[in-house]
């Protein structure tokens, strides 16, 4: 009997240690909780009302502000910025914006000079002081073009205007408001239709520009936002290889030419089709590499296509209009 009890105890016992040992395990594993990493988007450098510019030394009168961030897709929309007359920022001429991601913007414009409420900056539109009424002689001249209807600036740039009633000793001008004028040198008018003179862009302000001609009589004439300048165009010389296979991958391409600047975008396009060449990097102001992906699931295909470089900064484009071919040498996978 006594030898039945004291088993008794001992079973009891071992089943109150278990219950504890159940209890402690499903406490420790209640209280163990596992945590996902997360990763937390890149934060960006500027906000909504920051004037970026290249160098904390800037003197531009017109300069990129940062209008908002989109942190869902990291691209900042810009506007261009103008100072006021007592040299204060700013205002805006027009209410055109553009998105640009921001690594590009970050790394072209690394600098904020100012900060604005964007919401309070007007849009001011420049308008020329109509020319005080006086009695002219002579023809009036009509102005119907000019070419080439750009230039870089800092560049000397030969031109010739078109239109009617040309007159011999007759004058050309570029025209923008708030600028001095910039007038043409070497004038010659070959013909009553044609006018050839330099403009020597040193100094200008980028922008449009208004072309007018004035007879020897005083009458004149002016076309609108005719001719622009700007940053030189990139220029696309000559790239390797000039032929490649369809299907082919991490395809290595190289662009020589002139005017490439950072944060440059090549891309090849065929009608509606684009491809986007990847990691383009511009080695120099003359040469650019990058990779492209042929592949059929990439949207490539057999035929011509144009090989187009974009300088993010200014926007200006440079093609080799249908100079890159893809044939069918390479084996679909």
């Amino acid at each position: 009997m006594e030898n039945k009890v004291r088993n008794g105890l001992v079973i009891c016992a071992l089943l109150v240690f278990a219950v504890l040992i159940a209890g402690c395990s499903d406490q420790s594993s209640a209280g163990t909780t596992t945590t996902e990493p997360t990763t937390a988007p890149p934060q960006a450098k500027f906000a909504a009302g920051d004037i970026i510019a290249k160098s904390a030394s800037s003197t531009d009168p017109m300069l990129y502000v940062i209008t908002q961030y989109d942190t869902k897709n990291g691209m900042y929309t810009r506007a261009w910025i103008y100072k006021n007359a007592d040299g204060s920022w700013g205002h805006f001429r027009d209410n055109k914006t553009e998105k640009v991601e921001r690594t590009l913007v970050e790394k072209v414009y690394p600098v904020k000079i100012a900060r604005v409420t964007v919401s309070s900056i007007p849009i001011v539109i420049p308008t020329i002081p109509p020319a005080a009424v006086e009695t002219l002689s002579g023809s009036a001249p009509t102005v119907t073009g000019i070419s080439p209807a750009s230039g870089a600036k800092d560049a000397v740039v030969g031109v010739t205007i078109t239109g009617t009633n040309f007159e011999s000793g007759a004058t050309a001008k570029l025209a923008r408001a708030g600028y001095p004028f910039i007038t043409g040198t070497g004038v010659s008018v070959s013909s009553a239709t044609s006018i050839g003179c330099t403009f020597s862009l040193s100094g200008a302000e980028e922008g449009s520009y208004n072309v007018m001609v004035t007879n020897p009589g005083g009458q004149s004439d002016t076309k609108m936002r005719a001719f622009s300048i700007g940053q030189a165009p990139p220029i696309v010389e000559s790239f390797s290889p000039t032929t490649a296979g369809l299907n082919s991958t991490q395809l290595a391409f190289v662009i020589n030419g002139q005017n490439f600047k950072e944060g440059v975008k090549v891309t090849f396009v065929q009608g509606a089709t684009e491809l986007v060449c990847v990691n383009p990097a511009s080695l120099d102001t003359k040469k650019i590499s990058c990779v492209i992906d042929l592949r059929v699931s990439n949207g490539a295909k057999a035929g011509d296509w144009d090989v187009k470089v974009l300088n993010i900064d200014g926007q200006q484009t440079g093609t080799a209009t249908g100079k890159f071919k893809v044939d069918n040498s390479t084996p679909i996978a």
